[in-house]
């Protein structure tokens, strides 16, 4: 596996910042656990952002701006909430551990981000900010993806360039992989908590999470926690792009072809 993570000397401007995940939330009603917008997400996926707004709930509703540090396992935490026209705000920061932060380019970035709301600053304008100043790793390791429905419809593939073979076969490959589990309808139904499921090919091996009753197929030579945590990124945003698309999917995957801006900012296939 190749990670394509740059020395901060190496990016492209030197007002970029390289984190392995960012988030920016708009919380409307602090006593209720679900009840906020997520404004902007990179590399961090909906059950943190959850799990941060209810681990932080007490600080943010007794102080009007704030921050804090959670060291995790894997990644470290960097909280920076702050009040801005009657609402809170949450800029959440992750990267691999508390040594690679540089907390005073953090406060001046969350600064900056404050004053665009201050200043009524359109959506738009304020995630072209996220986008032109932060930079998340991609990881080379994927061989192939496929975004499968309960029925068997290949809703989105993409498969590396020099693996002409599979691509040729992907949508048989796909309906094998529906195939394993189409003889449990039940288990697909009863699938909530997005588990990782292995097969085993030799040297490569296909990684799949069932979620929501669509099955997300990793090919993969060798699973690193990194991409791991990709995996279950790409499913849950995926589900939150498309939760209309789904619910009225009538045959037609157009409306997904532009997941690959999404796998495109993690993955290079």
């Amino acid at each position: 596996m190749v990670l394509m993570k740059n020395h901060p000397s190496m990016t492209k401007s030197p007002y970029q910042m390289e984190l392995w995940g960012i988030g920016l939330v708009k919380i409307s009603d602090i006593h209720s656990r679900g009840n906020f917008e997520i404004i902007y997400q990179k590399g961090i996926g909906i059950p943190i952002i959850q799990d941060i707004m209810e681990l932080c709930k007490k600080d943010i509703k007794d102080d009007k701006q704030g921050n804090s540090v959670i060291a995790m396992d894997d990644f470290t935490l960097f909280i920076h909430h702050f009040q801005n026209n009657g609402e809170i705000f949450v800029l959440i920061y992750m990267d691999e551990n508390e040594y690679n932060m540089n907390f005073s380019r953090l406060y001046l970035f969350t600064k900056r981000i404050d004053i665009a709301i201050q200043l009524n600053k359109s959506l738009d304008h304020i995630i072209s900010i996220f986008d032109d100043v932060i930079i998340i790793p991609k990881i080379k390791g994927i061989i192939a993806l496929f975004i499968i429905g309960s029925s068997g419809s290949l809703y989105f593939s993409k498969i590396n360039k020099d693996k002409s073979t599979i691509a040729e076969q992907d949508v048989n490959i796909s309906g094998f992989i529906s195939a394993l589990f189409s003889f449990s309808g039940e288990i697909m139904s009863k699938e909530t908590g997005a588990k990782l499921k292995e097969i085993n090919f030799g040297d490569r091996k296909f990684y799949m999470i069932i979620k929501n009753k669509v099955i997300f197929a990793f090919l993969v030579k060798n699973l690193n926690p990194l991409i791991q945590r990709y995996m279950y990124l790409i499913a849950d945003e995926f589900l939150m792009e498309f939760k209309e698309d789904l619910k009225k999917f009538n045959g037609s995957v157009v409306p997904f072809r532009k997941f690959e801006e999404i796998i495109n900012q993690y993955f290079i296939i």
